[in-house]
Formats: structure tokens, sequence, C-alpha cells
């Protein structure tokens, strides 16, 4: 097939349909993925083009004969569904070409606007009918629909879902892939969560902690533009509504004071856009910061359709949404943007250059995620290479530029580039910010995660025992941020065989998860199985079997990608207490699992594979499996003492 899809639509969609055609030509497909035939041949890296036909049939002199090529070359159809197309005799033509050729069963619908069988259904109004006749025709149903109106899939989660469609594969697995992406991004040993929830949850007790860079930053601003001046009045208005003295390290006042701002923009700043464009996006900032993206996102938004903006500004604006996507793992969009504003920062008469090494530094983040990791490092070079011009004022941004590269260089694989940027950017925060600042708290843990990950775990238990009384000082001894410290730590002792050291601070990491979220949340998956592992490894094998099985049926209900893992050590503990049977029907319904949510972990499936060998008895099978263990876990650590064990 020379296109992966056709898009059918009907002009006045032309905006839904080229966002559409671009979301689906730069998606990445998951590299577990490449080499797979598949209705569209061998999958790569991204899939073949989308046809766009009012774009690619303009100079066309035979549009009929164009269609009907591009139409029996392309995979899939999906149609862009809206009152326009329902309507259009294009659409419903193009609609019947492809269903003729037999096809039927690979039609998919976006829909975008109106309301779907609005003309069958009793009491509902015919002309918001979105889904054309030809869909129905023949006897057909309504195809796989996907749904970008408010409040429905949203544009993230209806491009999977097309995508699904397109690959043949199912919507879960692009689903766990793209959640994969965020967790490699944020970096973090044996839990999920955001440094933007550390800033959040930091912001109050931080500012008390930090006064005096706070008058510091008042003081720069007072000598800028009356602009600036207004902007900082009214920020100053926002902070006084709350009481200083409920900061404790929670969340609440903090977002009560954003909020407040959010809303008093439109009503009191409506004669003063200047002000209103630089605050908005101030204030959108924040809420990104704090890890709210889609607060962020919409208001920074709205503040790029104020009319009669400045380019510096401009530039500023197309910043803080490029960081906001980028967060949100809309890469793509976030390069986007940020080429923007670099090109509006460099502007003759923007006179914003400073922006220039943040926005560098920001679009090799979005390029990293890309994998276009020669652009990345190319950008953040040259971003660190400006900051270093400026001098010891720059400092704080160098070490910005230094955690970017630390980030792209872990996504890459290259360890030892990435823990050394992390550890020079740890040593300009910490004399400049001091250690109680949540970017360093951040960085003692992204250390620790790449020490982790090199095998060097001495030095990954002391960057996270490091960080542990920074975060209880900060955020409190009951906070979420706490309890994935704890695990950390933990997980370390159980690599080095500390069962009876890791169970307290495991217990502590669940009873705080439990306390503070919900009692069936992902969250608690990690820190209840390394528990398990802990138990076991203490001889407490009831209290370990308690610990895992919860851990399983909390994993199967949120969809989490240690679910395999925790069926696998379940099995162990099966087949070691004789209930071989047990065992084996654990370990097959983990194999597809593993396969799919971990492809690149071989010591993994090794893990299944020698597990399984040794519950059936087949020495030889188990000697050959804890080969691909041993190699990724030393004899004297948990997994590879336990592979000695069972080979």
């Amino acid at each position: 097939m020379r296109y992966s899809a056709f898009i059918s639509y009907n002009h006045r969609d032309r905006k839904d349909a080229s966002w559409l055609q671009r979301a689906l030509e730069t998606y990445r497909i998951p590299r577990h993925l490449h080499g797979r035939e598949t209705v569209l041949g061998v999958l790569g890296a991204r899939l073949p083009p989308i046809f766009q036909d009012r774009e690619e049939l303009a100079a066309s002199s035979d549009l009929a004969k164009s269609v009907q090529d591009a139409l029996r070359e392309s995979a899939s159809l999906v149609v862009v569904c809206s009152p326009h197309s329902a309507t259009s005799q294009w659409v419903n033509e193009e609609i019947r070409a492809f269903t003729a050729m037999g096809r039927r069963d690979r039609v998919q619908c976006l829909i975008v606007d109106g309301e779907p069988n609005a003309s069958r259904l009793p009491d509902s109004d015919p002309a918001r009918e979105c889904l054309p006749p030809a869909l129905f025709e023949g006897g057909f149903s309504e195809p796989l629909a996907s749904d970008i109106r408010p409040g429905q899939d949203g544009r993230d989660a209806a491009k999977l879902k097309l995508l699904a469609g397109i690959l043949g594969v199912g919507y879960d697995e692009l689903r766990q892939r793209e959640q994969q992406r965020r967790q490699r991004r944020l970096a973090i040993v044996a839990t999920a969560s955001t440094v933007g929830f550390v800033a959040a949850t930091a912001l109050a007790s931080f500012a008390l902690i930090s006064r005096q860079e706070a008058v510091e930053q008042r003081d720069l601003a007072r000598q800028k533009t009356l602009t600036a001046e207004r902007t900082v009045d009214f920020v100053k208005s926002m902070f006084a509504l709350a009481d200083p003295s409920e900061a404790r390290g929670t969340t609440v006042t903090a977002r009560e004071i954003l909020d407040r701002g959010a809303q008093r923009i439109n009503a009191e700043l409506a004669t003063e856009p200047s002000v209103k464009a630089e605050l908005g996006t101030t204030l959108g900032e924040v809420y990104t910061n704090l890890g709210l993206f889609k607060q962020g996102d919409a208001l920074i938004t709205g503040m790029l359709r104020l009319p009669d903006v400045e380019p510096g500004t401009r530039a500023r604006q197309y910043l803080a949404l490029g960081e906001a996507r980028i967060w949100q793992a809309q890469d793509q969009a976030a390069a986007d943007a940020l080429q923007k504003a670099l090109v509006l920062a460099q502007y003759p008469r923007s006179d914003r250059s400073d922006l220039v090494p943040r926005i560098l530094v920001s679009l090799g983040e979005a390029q990293g995620n890309l994998d276009q990791t020669a652009q990345a490092r190319r950008n953040i070079e040259r971003a660190m290479a400006l900051d270093r011009a400026r001098g010891a004022e720059g400092a704080l941004d160098l070490a910005r530029g230094l955690e970017a590269l630390g980030t792209v260089a872990f996504a890459d694989g290259d360890l030892d580039t990435s823990r050394a940027s992390f550890d020079r950017a740890l040593k300009i925060r910490s004399a400049r910010q001091g250690l109680l600042h949540p970017r360093a708290m951040q960085d003692l843990n992204q250390l620790g995660s790449v020490a982790y990950m090199q095998g060097d775990k001495a030095a990954a238990e002391a960057y996270f025992r490091r960080a542990l009384p920074l975060y209880n000082k900060v955020l409190g001894p009951d906070h979420t941020e706490v309890a994935g410290a704890l695990n950390n730590i933990a997980r370390v002792l159980v690599e080095k065989r500390d069962y009876r050291g890791a169970v307290p601070l495991l217990r502590r990491a669940v009873d705080i998860q439990a306390k503070q979220r919900d009692a069936d949340t992902g969250e608690l998956v990690f820190p209840l199985a390394n528990l398990g592992i802990a138990l076991r490894g203490s001889g407490d094998t009831a209290g370990a079997r308690a610990a895992l099985e919860r851990a399983r049926t909390i994993a199967a209900q949120t969809g989490h990608r240690n679910l395999a893992p925790v069926m696998v050590d379940l099995a162990d503990l099966d087949c070691a207490q004789g209930q071989k049977d047990k065992g084996e029907a654990l370990i097959g319904a983990a194999r597809p699992l593993m396969l799919e949510t971990y492809p690149d972990d071989p010591w993994r499936i090794g893990w299944l594979d020698l597990v399984d060998a040794a519950c059936r008895g087949d020495r030889q099978a188990a000697r050959q499996a804890a080969s691909a263990v041993l190699a990724k876990w030393g004899p004297s650590t948990h997994y590879g003492a336990r592979a000695a064990t069972l080979r």
C-alpha cells in the first residue's frame, strides 16, 4: 500500500483534517512493532504517508480517477465526521468507493462536531447529524469512531484509537507504550511520579524557606518596564489572599491562589492587553510547573488569541506552550511551538534574545523525545554555550541545560553522560538555590535512577537517602513523594538482599500511598510488589503472598505495566510451595503480557523462562534461562542469587 490511510473530509473541516494528518504521520511506532507484517507492509519507525485529498489533488486534471487511485492504494479510510461531511457528496462517494473495494472493515471515523445518529434518534436535531449516510448503506453498522469533541476522548486518545485501527494492534498496547514514554522521561526508579507534582506540593513551603530569593526577584522586576511592574503588582495581590501560615507543603493554598488569579485576569485586565498577555502566560507557566498541564495549556492558548501582541511576548507565549506540551507528551506539537518561539525571539524588534537558550533547551528535550537525538544534543549544547557566554548570572540556566542533556542521554542509553550532566547541574543548584529547591531534589532522584541503571547500587542508595530528608522537610512525612523515596531506597536494599531492612520502609510507603490516594491506586503496585519480595526473603511467605496478590489485583484493575512481573514472582512462590499447576497457569498468562510490556528487557523474559523451567523440573532449560538473568544481575543480588538457586 502506498498510503496508510486516506482522510475523507469536507473543506470546512480542513483544520481538523490537517491536524489529523500531522498527528498520524509524526507518530513514532513503538520499537517492538518494527518488522511486524501488517496490511501496511513491514512496519518501520513511521507510518507510510497519509493521503489528504484536497491537499494532494490540487493539481490533478482528473479528480475522480485520482480519488479512485488513492483510495485503492490506501490501507484505511478515516472519515472526519461533522454535519458538513454528513451532507457532503464527495465524502459519501469516497466512502462508497472504498467500501466497494471490499475494505469496509478498514473504515474508521473521527467525530469533530455534531451528534452521531441525530437523524435517526427521536428528539434529536437531524441537522446535527455527523455520520455520513454512506456508512450505513448495505446494512453496515456504525464503524469504529474516535471523538475529539469537548468532554469526549480528547485528541491524544483519539489519535491512538485511530492508529490502533490503522496498525491492526490493540488500543491498550499503544496507550501503555505512551505511558512508558512518560515514565522514561521522568526516569524515576520503581515508582511513577512527576516532577511537576513535587513542585506543586513544595511551592508554598519552599516560598517560606527561600524568602530572600523571592525578594531579589521582586527587586529585579521593579527595574523592568511599567508593564512588568503592573504584572508584579497583580501577582502580589494574588498572594495577599492566602494565609501564609497554612503553607505546610500541601497543594491547596498554592492552587487556590493560582485559580483566583486566573479568574481575575479577564475581569480586571480587559483594558490592559499587554499586562494580560504577560501575566496570563506567566500563570500558564506556573500551572505547568505545578503539574496542572491541561490548565496551563488552556490558559496559554487563550493568551495566544489576544491580538496586537508584540513579538517578544509572543515568543514567551510559544515557549510556555511548548514546555506545557512536552509534559503532556505532545512532543511534535511542542517542537512546532518552540520553533515559532525561536523565530520570534530572534526577531530584530523583539529584544528577547535572553529567551533563546531556554527555547533551545526545551526544543532539545522535545526532539530527544522524538528520537531526534543528534538535533537535540546540538540545540542543548548551543544553549549551554550561550549561557556560558553570559557568565555567572546564567549559572541556573546552565543547570537547566545540563538537566535536559542528562534526560536526553538517559533516554538514549548514554548513562555516563547522563550521570555527569545531572551531577554538574546539582552542584550549580545546591550552590545557588540550596538542596531544598524542588529541582535540586529532582536532580538527586535522577542521579539515583541513573546509578541504579548502571548497577551502582551503593551510589543509588546514597542519592536516594540524601533526598529523603529533604522531601520530608519540604513536603511533610506523609507525602506521596516521600513514599516514592522510601520505595526507591527499599528497592536498592532488596537488590542487596537486605530484606529485613527493606520491609519497614516498604510498609511505610504502602501506608502513605493508601492514605493519600485511592485504596486501589496504581501507585501501590510497585511498593506492594517489592514488599512481597522483601517479606518472602525475610521468611514471611504468608505476608509475601498477601502483598503480591494485592499488587496483582490492583495492577490488573489499573492496567499497570508491572502486572506480568508480579505474576511471575507469585508463580515462583507457588512452585516453591508445591502448587505447580497454579504456578504454571500464572506463567502462561504472564508470558504474552511480559512480551508486550517489556520487549526490550531480555532478562525479564529470561526470569519468566527460568521460573517456568524450574517449576517443570527442566534443568537444562533452567540453566539456559538463568544465563539471561545473570547477564543483568550479579550473583550477590536478589535476582542473581535466586537465578543461581533455581538453576
